[in-house]
């Protein structure tokens, strides 16, 4: 993975700070962790699959981070702690502090729609799976009725196959409409946890 795939993955921009790393992928990967899909086998599968891409993506991150501590890259105008959207440094402002706070605050809500646009894009390419799945099984079906009134060994082969395709379409539909609910609603509690946190960073901002 490439650090600019890495940045990518846990939505952050570059010169990112190893707190920033650490935050980004604390908070991500609660909320892509495979336990959020424990009743789903596929989706479950899926999401192992994102939490060793999120982990691979901080490891990528924090050791280029190290590199350029050790190679004296500090004159970016920024605190050890954090950025200035953050407005903490983690040395200079307690964990109960207003900027603390909101730099926290702005960390969940980042990550939850950097993991809400994730859910998104596996949202829309089931969609489009279940609509060629659907429209595999209606072709299937309506060779099946064509082929239901031949005779021979061409129209019993025909109806065979037609049928196997429309059992297998039907069946990987109502599979897939059941993972496009869950991953909607997933969707949906990303999108609040996203807008209560940026409801606290913007209490915060004005203690």
């Amino acid at each position: 993975m490439t650090r600019d795939e890495a940045l990518t993955t846990l939505g952050l921009d570059e010169g990112a700070t190893r707190e920033e790393i650490q935050i980004a992928h604390r908070e991500l990967a609660q909320m892509l962790h495979p336990d959020k899909f424990s009743e789903n086998k596929r989706l479950r599968s899926r999401a192992e699959q994102q939490m060793k891409r999120i982990n691979e993506a901080r490891d990528v991150l924090l050791k280029s981070a190290g590199s350029a501590r050790r190679s004296g890259a500090a004159g970016t105008g920024r605190s050890s702690g954090g950025r200035a959207r953050g407005g903490a440094s983690g040395a200079g402002a307690g964990s109960d502090s207003p900027a603390q706070i909101r730099f926290e605050a702005e960390a969940r809500a980042h990550a939850a729609e950097t993991a809400r646009l994730t859910v998104a894009a596996q949202l829309r390419t089931m969609c489009e799976r279940r609509r060629s799945m659907g429209g595999l099984a209606a072709v299937a079906a309506l060779a099946m009725l064509v082929t239901s009134r031949m005779r021979g060994t061409l129209g019993m082969l025909v109806f065979s196959v037609a049928s196997m395709l429309t059992v297998w379409g039907i069946v990987d539909v109502v599979s897939l409409s059941s993972q496009i609910a869950t991953l909607r609603k997933r969707s949906a509690d990303l999108l609040r946890q996203r807008d209560a946190a940026r409801r606290v960073a913007e209490e915060a901002s004005r203690l």
